[in-house]
């Protein structure tokens, strides 16, 4: 009996790391998005074709159903393992509480539940840690002790082109949007334990990717870097040589990876982030 990963497709990694889910045979439950009446699959639809049809129509998203996740978790009870879910954060997604609501049925000893208090490339980090835990023989116990203390080592920055997509999304007020979109603001959000928190509101885009830098640069020396981007690949592989540099992490050690239309439908395009897993 193994431990097997169920995540979320908050989860994102680069293709190269992505591979090493898809062999450990990682289930990932989508998100829904919804454009009027017409639902897909969260993944299944390029981000180019979704920011199009999305200046039409933006859509709304939903989270994974309980029952999804009990169908994941089945198939890998059934084949005789141990299921370790790990979720986007639960304190703005209901995806964590339907996972422990499905898990209910299964038993501690079947399956654990962990909300990863992040998101996105953050997320994937750890769910990959969780990976090569498990791959080399860990067991639940342990591969949680270690994705525990990597949740308090990781750090998340982000700074978005304009608040609107947030106010669409739900996840800020209209008043903030109006006030952001006419001061031309370019706010910087960070995941503290979780929580979306707006921490600078910088005027200049090339100035948000500044203060990106230093935030990253404060919370070294780094075990990993990483760069989140919308839409925009060309400053996200510059942003990434510039962390590099900083932090000393070679460039080719350093993941650079796009959202999923379900997080880009409250970040928008041009929307860019920093990992940093901290080394204490």
């Amino acid at each position: 009996m193994g431990v097997r990963i169920v995540t979320d497709t908050s989860c994102d990694l680069p293709s190269e790391l992505e591979a090493e889910l898809l062999v450990a045979g990682v289930q990932k439950i989508p998100f829904l998005y919804h454009f009027g009446q017409e639902a897909c699959l969260d993944k299944t639809m390029p981000i180019g074709e979704f920011l199009r049809r999305a200046q039409e129509v933006w859509p709304t998203t939903a989270a994974p159903s309980s029952g999804a996740f009990a169908e994941a978790f089945r198939r890998v009870v059934d084949q005789g393992h141990q299921v370790l879910c790990m979720t986007i954060t639960g304190i703005h997604s209901a995806t964590y509480s339907a996972a422990v609501l499905a898990a209910d049925s299964f038993g501690a000893d079947k399956v654990t539940v962990v909300d990863t208090r992040s998101l996105s490339l953050a997320q994937g980090l750890l769910v990959l840690a969780a990976v090569r835990a498990a791959r080399d023989d860990a067991d639940m116990p342990e591969i949680v002790a270690q994705v525990q203390d990597l949740k308090r080592r990781t750090h998340l920055f982000f700074a978005l082109d304009t608040l609107d997509y947030l106010v669409k999304g739900g996840r800020a007020s209209r008043m903030v949007g109006m006030l952001a979109t006419l001061l031309r603001l370019r706010p910087i959000l960070m995941v503290d334990d979780g929580t979306l928190t707006l921490i600078e509101k910088p005027r200049q885009r090339s100035a948000a990717k500044k203060r990106l830098i230093a935030l990253a640069e404060a919370q070294l020396p780094a075990e990993t870097v990483g760069v989140i981007h919308v839409a925009c690949p060309d400053e996200a592989a510059q942003l990434a040589a510039e962390i590099a540099q900083v932090s000393g992490v070679p460039l080719e050690q350093v993941p650079v990876t796009e959202t999923g239309a379900a997080l880009a439908t409250h970040s928008g395009p041009g929307a860019l982030g920093v990992v940093v897993i901290s080394q204490e």
